[in-house]
């Protein structure tokens, strides 16, 4: 794929499967399926049989996963990465206000090493796969398999083969890396 970056804000809105949220299609394969949701108010998730899912907090105050044994899974903020099976029916508990998070899901027998990674320095790849970019603070200098250099800033998104990516300042910096071969 030739790389491209892009606004969030551009991206077409769909419902959740279950209608009770909203998502933005990042990519979207057999078997490997990256998006950015919008959550406002406390829900349930979808389930996704023989998916294993992951999630990252863009914006907002946090949110709580419940699971039917009342296991708590929580992001309370930007940086770490949740990971569970899709077939549990989790509950979504929000914290504060609405949330904006990124979500990949995968079949974990064809994508054994998909996944999202927190990245806050200069970062290489495992394998130059289509792999997607989004910044959560600060700008980012992204050098892709043909050699063409872009720059990526919170707010839009990056996807492409990707040779390596780094912050343009030291200080405060977060993105997330997601690809199905990390």
């Amino acid at each position: 794929m030739t790389p491209r970056v892009f606004s969030i804000q551009t991206l077409p809105v769909s419902a959740w499967k279950n209608g009770q949220g909203i998502t933005r299609t990042l990519m979207d394969a057999p078997g490997w399926r990256v998006s950015i949701a919008t959550i406002d108010r406390s829900c349930p998730f979808s389930t996704y049989s023989g998916m294993q899912r992951q999630q990252a907090l863009l914006s907002g105050d946090g949110l709580e996963q419940i699971t039917p044994t009342h296991e708590s899974l929580q992001l309370e903020r930007a940086g770490p990465v949740l990971s569970f099976s899709g077939a549990v029916p989790l509950t979504c508990r929000l914290k504060g206000g609405a949330v904006t998070v990124l979500n990949v899901m995968f079949v974990p027998d064809r994508f054994p090493h998909a996944g999202i990674r927190s990245v806050t320095t200069a970062f290489i790849p495992d394998s130059i796969q289509d792999t997607i970019i989004v910044p959560v603070r600060g700008s980012w200098r992204v050098t892709c398999i043909n050699n063409v250099v872009r720059h990526v800033t919170t707010g839009n998104i990056m996807r492409g083969r990707i040779q390596y990516i780094a912050p343009i300042a030291d200080h405060d910096t977060l993105c997330y890396v997601a690809s199905s071969c990390m």
